[in-house]
């Protein structure tokens, strides 16, 4: 079985821990406080993603790429609109409860440079909070090690490769 350590709690963190887990690694997550004390739970803007019928990836593309001035890396691009909509549906199934509207689709704002409603929020404005909350909770409902408090020194390299941790 392969053995994966995780560095930091954050969302990006705790979703490769759970991913690689998934996948059949043996995973620890090493995070220098509590599980929840990250900086994504600070995080109040909302997240952009198509998941109306209505909106298209190739809007979604050209709306990030206007908002970065032309800047954007464009295979970058391309993978943050295409994969959006697949990673709401896995937070929504790992418990993030985006908020809705009366009939119970999401209630999607218009912001910033986006020519559609398309920005989700969970608790207005704390997704941040919301998001950390779920993936803290679906970490510790599997069979993830998280070693708290706990700050990683250094990387044991072995022929030129990571073999462990200190």
């Amino acid at each position: 079985m392969t053995t994966v350590v995780v560095v930091g709690s954050g969302i990006a963190g705790l979703t490769a821990a759970l991913h690689a887990s998934e996948a059949g690694c043996r995973v620890t997550v090493v995070t220098k406080g509590a599980l929840p004390d990250t900086n994504t739970r600070w995080a109040q803007g909302g997240i952009a993603a198509v998941t109306d019928p209505a909106d298209t990836v190739a809007s979604h593309a050209a709306d990030t790429v206007t908002a970065g001035a032309g800047l954007n890396d464009p295979a970058a691009v391309d993978v943050l609109v295409g994969e959006g909509p697949e990673r709401i549906a896995e937070l929504v199934e790992r418990g993030v409860a985006f908020d809705r509207t009366a009939d119970g689709d999401f209630s999607r704002g218009l912001e910033a440079a986006h020519a559609v409603a398309r920005v989700l929020h969970a608790g207005g404005d704390a997704t941040g909070a919301a998001i950390q909350a779920a993936l803290g909770d679906a970490v510790r409902r599997s069979d993830i090690v998280v070693r708290e408090h706990a700050l990683l020194r250094d990387l044991v390299v072995t022929e030129g490769r990571v073999a462990g941790v200190e």
